[in-house]
């Protein structure tokens, strides 16, 4: 009897291990407080773009948490406002371009976002998507960003060079001060990078005009060797910019011209956004009435700066990861001559700004990654409050080396809302400025 007894309990328990065996249905999930690593990576499957899980399971790691604030109400006026005011404004014709809802021209003026609601099922939803995008950028007047971008691979582990650059824009729409300047060009914005160090790039600037139609940018280079401003290609803007991993259209996740590109909303989805920090950034108010980033930053610590990190040299140790509502993008650049084939874009569905760009070569194999960590901003006053960056990652998963862009940091002093002269951005004032 007793052996029978002993027979059942034996049989009991391995149909339980059995059971504890198999796969769960129950979908992934993360908490504050949660360390992603090698060990634990499946939590946070579905949640992230499968290479950054690769990422993970070679060793990098996240660390997940709550932010201080929330990145939904970090709007600027004009976007607050657009929320009410610009409901079925607006609409997207068969080109791709931005126009009245009404007329099917171009708008006169577009303040804040166009589309302050996005069906999924509309087809132009991803084209809606990305004008917010944009137009959220807008929202935050001029601007005047100094960065660092260093370039690392993984078997050095430490920088192989570092150029100081800086980003400059003119916002023609989207931002009231904009509304009633003369526009006989019909720009949308002006924009200019320019290259300050080291001695054998310096001074190589790229000048951009985007117009509000289907025109194609016009983008200018200075090239110091030759002291000669050149016409650049818009297919040049897919082309490794100074030999980094980053393109010209990488910049802020996808820089390049809307109308360029088809857009699908594949889903809309919780994702695992990294964030530059629990708090908001302070912003200070200069005597020109420009919103400044302080210099009481607290620094990014990469993999490299961190003894025996098991994971990337060029991986952001010290980010908070966040579960954030996310639109994920298909884009096709309709540009037979672009490197880029299929990309894959993750948007905040609440600030319109991307964290990750999965990009895949022409042939349709995956290639590398562009990311980008998001900041929040707010003045002393607190009334001013917007999201902009803290960094930014390419990482060429083929070549195994990757970029970082150095934004929010104790040496780099960022402008919102500054105040600039129109004219730096004619060609005689982009030649002038370069020499």
């Amino acid at each position: 009897m007793e052996k029978g007894k002993n027979i059942f309990v034996f049989a009991f328990l391995s149909l339980l291990l059995a059971w504890s065996a198999e796969p769960s249905d129950a979908p992934a999930d993360v908490s504050p407080g949660d360390v992603i690593d090698q060990g634990n990576w499946q939590k946070a499957e579905g949640l992230l773009p499968e290479p950054v899980l690769a990422w993970i399971r070679k060793g990098d790691i996240l660390r997940v948490g709550a932010l201080e604030y929330d990145p939904g109400q970090y709007l600027p006026e004009a976007c607050q406002e657009s929320l009410r005011l610009n409901a079925g404004l607006y609409d997207v014709d068969e080109e791709g371009i931005l126009v009245d809802a009404k007329t099917r021209k171009l708008p006169g003026f577009v303040t804040g976002l166009p589309f302050p609601q996005i069906d999924l099922q509309d087809p132009k939803a991803g084209w809606k998507v990305m004008y917010n995008k944009f137009y959220y950028t807008y929202t935050v007047g001029n601007l005047v960003v100094p960065f660092e971008a260093t370039y690392i691979n993984r078997k050095m582990g430490i920088a192989e060079r570092t150029v100081e650059l800086q980003y400059l824009t003119y916002v023609m729409d989207g931002h009231p001060q904009a509304k009633g300047l003369s526009n006989p060009d019909g720009i949308e914005l002006y924009s200019i990078i320019r290259v300050l160090s080291p001695f054998d790039v310096a001074g190589t600037n790229v000048l951009t005009w985007r117009y509000r139609d289907g025109r194609a940018d016009s983008t200018f280079c200075y090239v110091p060797a030759i002291r000669r401003v050149r016409r650049m290609s818009p297919a040049n803007r897919s082309d490794a910019f100074l030999g980094s991993d980053f393109t010209v259209d990488d910049a802020w996740g996808y820089s390049g011209k809307v109308s360029s590109s088809t857009w699908r909303v594949l889903r809309k989805e919780e994702q695992l956004s990294p964030f530059f920090d629990p708090a908001p950034q302070k912003l200070d108010r200069n005597e020109r009435g420009e919103y400044v980033t302080g210099r009481a930053v607290k620094e990014i610590v990469w993999g490299c700066q961190v003894e025996g990190y098991p994971g990337s040299p060029w991986f952001p140790t010290n980010l908070v990861w966040v579960k954030r509502p996310t639109y994920v993008l298909e884009v096709k650049a309709l540009d037979p001559y672009y490197n880029y084939g299929t990309q894959y874009i993750w948007i905040d569905a609440e600030f319109f700004q991307p964290t990750f760009k999965v990009i895949h070569d022409r042939a349709g194999a995956y290639w590398k990654v562009a990311w980008q960590p998001q900041a929040g901003f707010e003045s002393t006053d607190r009334k001013v409050r917007l999201m902009g960056l803290g960094c930014g990652v390419a990482v060429d998963d083929r070549t195994d080396h990757a970029t970082v862009l150095i934004f929010t940091d104790p040496r780099n002093q960022a402008r919102f809302f500054s105040v600039q002269d129109r004219n730096d951005y004619s060609l005689g004032g982009f030649q002038k400025l370069c020499k």
